[in-house]
């Protein structure tokens, strides 16, 4: 079946498969296209803009994801978890003269919210978004982490500094998509590799440096095999790396990927019947992107253990059946609902914790039959729930999630802005907010670092810096020298920001495009655009090409 999208205006496709889905779940067919549906979920997930502000509970200074100017009460996360306020006393009734989504934003604007969404993390107060993690600093996405530093979706990883999706990997940096990596360094799209730099798709590789496409293999130097002796000398004679030698090896890299390495048409291993890319061990997914362990779903976006689920994003931890959702775990029968654990029957609902059976509700724990807040009897909520669903099917807004008007994030303030960005012009053409960010102050660096990791001594930290790029102030961690001193890295140049920027540069767009092989000219689905000049194989084609 075609549809038009309400928002983009071209056609889009819905499969059996998902029209069976919506059935079962009991909500209407989409009328936006999962592009679009994408956009306006993750509008309201802010993950790396941060603000100081007072707790409006307890006066003190804290770190937050929401402005100053937001309406809504901030608390201290440990506040927040207290007994001191109860979300039922914000319980109100619905008005059936009024729109659910209006409605439901009054009741928002006045819940308190958590300041971070940290859930179970110590001495996380600079992340975001961090999870069963400790001593973790300036890491959005923080999944079961530790000692890690400036990172963006990082899960299940120790001691890795400055990367962009790596998962299950110890003492790395500046990798982006790299899986089961040890002690590898500005590489990319690598699993199970141990003691490697300047790395692209390689597997099970030790000892390798400048590589390209390589499988189990060891002491090979731009792709040519070299004795132990031989290798370890090469590594004497470039070692300590210095920040020229690392830019070098930078620009060699992505000359090679794009003129010499071949790529599959999606990164994944482990699958049956996937699409997408960045998917590992799953089974019957499709369009799914950053998914592990995921089963029966359609349209993930940033996934792990999901099952039967579709339009989901930035989850991390087991939904069932649950649909146009973000940041949800260990949850069952969800729609429409974000920032939500141990919960099972919500709809419409936001930071809810070990919930079940609630509708449009905000800030609940351990709560059960609740509307708007609102304590009810199991046949009164089912009654009221059947009377609100079938007002917002009169209204246009039953199977829609929530208008990104009501984010409380402005779109250049949201994750939103890194995987669609926009200008201000065109965020406000579409009636969406922007925030006008305050110009830092700049002052002049107060020390040069040096060219390589010798000589680092805690005299650097505290001290301003430049970044190169932006020539934005910026300072050196104790936790982070000590990590260089440790590897035997020169400090990075440009501030975490524009690192953060120049990895995210690294990655597909979460687009599928028809092309051709390169080699046999076979039809193919890739997140490679006709026009990029990468060599794109099918896999058959990938698979001879590989040492």
């Amino acid at each position: 079946m075609q549809r038009t999208c309400a928002v983009s205006k071209k056609e889009f496709d819905i499969s059996d498969a998902e029209q069976q889905f919506y059935k079962k779940i009991g909500v209407p067919l989409p009328t936006l296209c999962p592009t679009e549906r994408q956009r306006r979920r993750i509008a309201y997930r802010n993950f790396r803009s941060l603000y100081q502000r007072p707790c409006d509970a307890t006066g003190r200074n804290l770190i937050s994801m929401y402005h100053p100017e937001q309406p809504f009460p901030v608390f201290e996360n440990a506040f927040w978890w207290g007994d001191s306020w109860d979300a039922k006393s914000y319980g109100r009734d619905f008005d059936f003269s009024k729109s659910f989504f209006s409605q439901f934003a009054a009741l928002t604007n006045a819940v308190p919210r958590m300041a971070t969404m940290n859930v179970r993390a110590e001495n996380c107060t600079f992340s975001n978004f961090a999870w069963l993690s400790r001593n973790c600093y300036l890491v959005f996405g923080c999944v079961r982490d530790e000692d890690c530093l400036y990172g963006h979706i990082v899960w299940d990883c120790k001691n890795c500094l400055d990367c962009l999706y790596t998962y299950r990997c110890q003492w790395c940096s500046e990798c982006v998509d790299c899986v089961d990596c040890y002690d590898t360094h500005f590489s990319n799209e690598c699993a199970g590799c141990t003691e490697s730099y300047f790395c692209h798709d390689c597997r099970a590789c030790k000892n390798c440096f400048g590589c390209t496409n390589l499988r189990q293999k060891e002491f090979y130097f731009f792709n040519q095999k070299l004795s132990r002796q031989a290798y370890e000398e090469k590594m004497k004679a470039i070692f300590p790396l210095t920040r020229e030698t690392i830019a070098d090896g930078r620009t060699w890299l992505k000359k090679e990927s794009q003129k010499n390495a071949v790529f599959p048409p999606m990164f994944g291993v482990k699958n049956e019947d996937v699409s997408g890319n960045h998917v590992y061990e799953s089974k019957n997914c499709h369009h799914c992107f950053d998914a592990k362990q995921c089963e029966d779903c359609t349209y993930l976006f940033t996934a792990h253990g999901e099952k039967n689920c579709h339009d989901i994003s930035f989850t991390g931890a087991n939904a069932n059946f649950c649909y146009e959702c973000l940041t949800i775990g260990n949850t069952d029968n969800v729609r429409f609902c974000h920032a939500l654990n141990q919960c099972a029957d919500l709809t419409y609902c936001e930071y809810c914790y070990n919930c079940k059976n609630c509708f449009g509700c905000s800030g609940m724990r351990n709560a059960q039959y609740c509307v708007f807040n609102k304590q009810y009897s199991k046949k009164e909520y089912e009654t009221l729930v059947e009377k609100i669903i079938s007002h917002m099917r009169e209204t246009g807004e039953w199977g829609e999630f929530f208008p990104m008007e009501h984010s409380p994030f402005a779109y250049n303030e949201s994750i939103v802005q890194e995987y669609f960005p926009l200008s201000k012009e065109a965020a406000i053409s579409r009636g969406w907010k922007w925030r006008e960010t305050e110009k830092p102050s700049i002052n002049p660096a107060e020390i040069t670092l040096p060219q390589d990791g010798k000589n680092l001594d805690e005299s650097i930290c505290g001290k301003l810096l430049s970044c190169d790029t932006c020539g934005k102030n910026y300072t050196v961690q104790k936790a982070e020298l000590s990590w260089h001193q440790k590897i035997n890295l020169p400090l990075p140049q440009s501030c975490p920001d524009c690192r953060h920027e120049a990895r995210m540069a690294v990655r597909n767009p979460r687009r599928l495009w028809e092309r051709t092989c390169t080699l046999c000219g076979e039809k193919i689905k890739t997140t490679f655009a006709p026009d990029r000049p990468e060599r794109v194989c099918c896999e058959p084609c990938y698979l001879k090409q590989l040492s």
